[in-house]
């Protein structure tokens, strides 16, 4: 979990997310809407359900030429005439297995096509241009993929000039209606052959027939009068209520049920209350003027289970929006509007489940007439400390920012408020999380997005963006990787704040990519060691903190590849200019240091057991730096002492190792007094009160003595002692 003053982001919180927490339970149940929206996400298993449910329009054979000889098709019908789904099944048709993917001509996604191999890609008419569809066109081409474009008759009239659209010919709904139910398991059931289908789906539309199999399917055992009027949207039953029910506040009270339900008569009254004031409605008599509680159910027509009125007719309260926004067109702003103001209303204090549903209600409707503005508007208003509604503003960004019709601007202005410097904190932290919503699509798009929130943010956003794109490398492991090194790689030309938290996010997220165990992982593992080489090189010394952790980290699952990099940043093997080798260098002893010092569970040290089998010997250029910096004015090295404990401690252990240990430490120090002065004292104080550790700390001060006649003194005590602790003779 991260938090902030303004906002925290929980990833196991409540059920229900309220004010500014978004929950890891309401980013699920996001991901599951549009996961189950086709025209936001393009899944295998949604390719499959298309497929499988298919009936070919008219003229299929003539879209799947068109595949065949141009590797584009344009496909032209009006909503519900079924163009996606017909040119989906085109594509698998001719190439069983395709893997195909929404596209949006942004710059990361076209650059893309050349190098994921053959996909089909499928690109909405209405959000491009005609620059960028050309370029895709031709880049698709070269690729050998398969490109389908989708739209109305309007969208195409840009396009005129170099593309021709095949006006799809859907099949009859009705057919539609009885191969969804097939597929879904009810052909031995009377649905298939319920006389009213045919009636209801006469002039309907492809999409209508697999409208109406789907409310069967989603209402298997209700009456066929339930189906039939949730189908049609309840229009005889609401046109009578309304007309007899002329009072405001009436009406008022019906679409506040509606939209709210199930809810408390209380939150009905509050919600009706604040509709009234929104359409400027001044009641004389104020709360005593509005229709008693005790005959609510009954003029609503509702029922009452728990406290909380319901609906119990099917699909009836969200006809009752629908029927308000078609027949009161004046209304419909004034609508958003409520339903915007509504779940932030300080004096209405509404359960938390009941605000999230209003923030849903809002975004799908906006959404479907394109209304964009008030979207955007509304999440920037919800942004604002006072509401403490992010929880709001992500259920409408997560609902919108894959939309065919809002979309496009939503990700734009995504992007905008990732590049702001001065956006609120909780809409960086929300944007953010909408971006892993956005990357079940558009993977490059939503990092894009996550490299300019880190770039311009702060370390609780760094931390929310790692965590996004830890969730998105579960599907999109190179390209996240790969990604957040190039982050790490172009920093550099930031400002040192800002490239910082880039960097640390970057860094987080490529370390998350090695630890797997597969040989995937081990080469991201090498590519990161080059990278933390690179970094250890460069002049920035607030780098040094986050290359040293990255060590140690990518340590833990590839301790033997560290050690190797360590030894050759050491030793400058691989001859880098002098003052980046001596950087690389000096940040290599200490990192040698502090992984000296890990052990095992028996407490032998990991890095001469477990490192990358290389002589003991190649450990004295990082010894030698080790020990020299003990002479710097501010002091050497905080870990030096317990390094070199632990290489005596596996002397003292390994006799068969001492020797070449003592020779390593003798070789380190060379003819140089201080760095003898340094590890005599440190051997000293690791030996000091403990008998069996005498015998180390001879050999190490005999081979390392500061001057002669210690050395000759020190081998004279040595003998002695040898000869006293032989047994006996006979």
């Amino acid at each position: 979990m991260t938090a902030s003053d303004d906002v925290t982001i929980s990833g196991d919180g409540a059920q229900a997310a309220f004010g500014n927490v978004v929950s890891r339970d309401l980013i699920m149940k996001q991901l599951t809407f549009v996961r189950g929206r086709p025209a936001m996400m393009l899944s295998e298993g949604e390719v499959a359900d298309r497929t499988a449910g298919y009936v070919p329009a008219l003229n299929h054979g003539t879209i799947v030429e068109a595949l065949r000889g141009h590797h584009v098709a344009a496909l032209c019908g009006p909503g519900g005439a079924g163009v996606v789904t017909t040119g989906v099944a085109a594509l698998r048709e001719l190439r069983p297995g395709l893997p195909i993917r929404l596209l949006s001509l942004e710059d990361d996604d076209v650059s893309e096509i050349g190098e994921i191999g053959v996909h089909g890609y499928l690109v909405r008419a209405a959000d491009e241009q005609e620059t960028t569809l050309r370029s895709c066109i031709e880049a698709v081409r070269s690729a050998g993929g398969y490109l389908l474009i989708v739209g109305t008759g309007a969208d195409w009239k840009r396009f005129a000039g170099f593309l021709r659209p095949i006006v799809v010919q859907p099949p009859s709904a009705e057919r539609v209606y009885r191969r969804r139910l097939e597929h879904a398991g009810f052909a031995d059931t009377r649905w298939p052959e319920w006389p009213r289908a045919a009636e209801l789906l006469r002039d309907g539309a492809a999409g209508d027939g697999r409208r109406l199999a789907d409310l069967v399917v989603e209402n298997e055992g209700a009456d066929d009068r339930e189906v039939e009027k949730a189908y049609l949207g309840w229009p005889d039953e609401l046109r009578n209520w309304f007309t007899s029910h002329g009072d405001v506040q009436e009406r008022s009270l019906m679409v506040a049920a509606a939209m709210i339900e199930p809810a408390d008569e209380t939150s009905v009254y509050g919600a009706a209350l604040a509709l009234a004031r929104q359409l400027r409605l001044t009641v004389a008599g104020g709360g005593l003027a509005w229709h008693p509680s005790t005959g609510l159910a009954e003029l609503l027509g509702t029922d009452q289970r728990d406290g909380v009125i319901v609906f119990s007719r099917q699909g009836y309260a969200r006809s009752v929006l629908r029927h308000v926004w078609d027949e009161y067109p004046l209304t419909r702003h004034d609508l958003l509007s409520w339903l915007s103001l509504l779940p932030v209303d300080a004096g209405l204090a509404l359960d938390p489940r009941i605000r999230q549903r209003l923030a849903e209600t809002f975004a799908d409707l906006a959404a479907e007439h394109g209304m964009a503005d008030k979207i955007l508007k509304t999440v920037e208003w919800w942004s604002d400390d006072r509401w403490q509604a992010a929880d709001l503003s992500y259920v409408v960004l997560a609902r919108t920012c894959l939309d065919p019709r809002v979309g496009g601007r939503v990700r734009r202005r995504l992007y905008q408020w990732s590049r702001e410097r001065q956006a609120p904190q909780a809409l960086r932290l929300t944007v953010a999380r909408t971006c892993l919503v956005l990357g079940q699509t558009h993977t490059k798009i939503a990092l894009t997005r996550l490299k300019h929130l880190a770039s311009h943010g702060d370390g609780r956003v760094a931390d929310e963006v790692f965590e996004v794109a830890r969730d998105l490398a579960e599907a999109h492991p190179e390209t996240v990787f790969t990604t957040a090194v190039s982050w790490c790689e172009t920093a550099f030309g930031l400002p040192p704040g800002n490239g910082f938290w880039r960097i640390a996010a970057g860094l987080r997220i490529a370390l998350e990519g090695t630890a797997d165990g597969t040989p995937a992982a081990a080469a991201r593992a090498r590519r990161t060691v080059d990278l933390l080489g690179w970094m250890a090189a460069a002049d920035r010394d607030e780098l040094r903190p986050l290359v040293l952790s990255a060590l140690g980290t990518l340590a833990v699952h590839h301790r033997g590849l560290v050690a190797a990099a360590l030894i050759a940043w050491t030793a400058n093997l691989d001859r880098s200019p002098f003052f980046a080798a001596g950087r690389r260098a000096d940040l290599a002893a200490e990192a040698f240091l502090a992984e000296s010092a890990v052990r095992d569970a028996a407490g032998w040290p990991l890095l001469l057991i477990d490192g990358p089998g290389a002589a003991l010997d190649s450990w004295i250029p990082a010894w030698r730096l080790a020990l020299a910096a003990e002479t710097r004015p501010g002091g050497g090295y905080a870990g030096l002492a317990e390094a070199v404990g632990a290489w005596l401690d596996h002397a003292q252990a390994r006799p068969d190792v001492r020797h070449p240990i003592v020779a390593v430490f003798s070789l380190a120090t060379g003819e140089d007094p201080p760095r003898r002065y340094a590890l005599t004292g440190l051997t000293r104080e690791w030996a000091d009160g403990r008998p069996e550790r005498r015998a180390v700390r001879d050999a190490i001060l005999t081979r390392i003595p500061q001057s002669e006649w210690q050395r000759t003194l020190l081998a004279l005590v040595g003998g002695v002692r040898t000869v006293l602790r032989a047994p006996p003779p006979g």
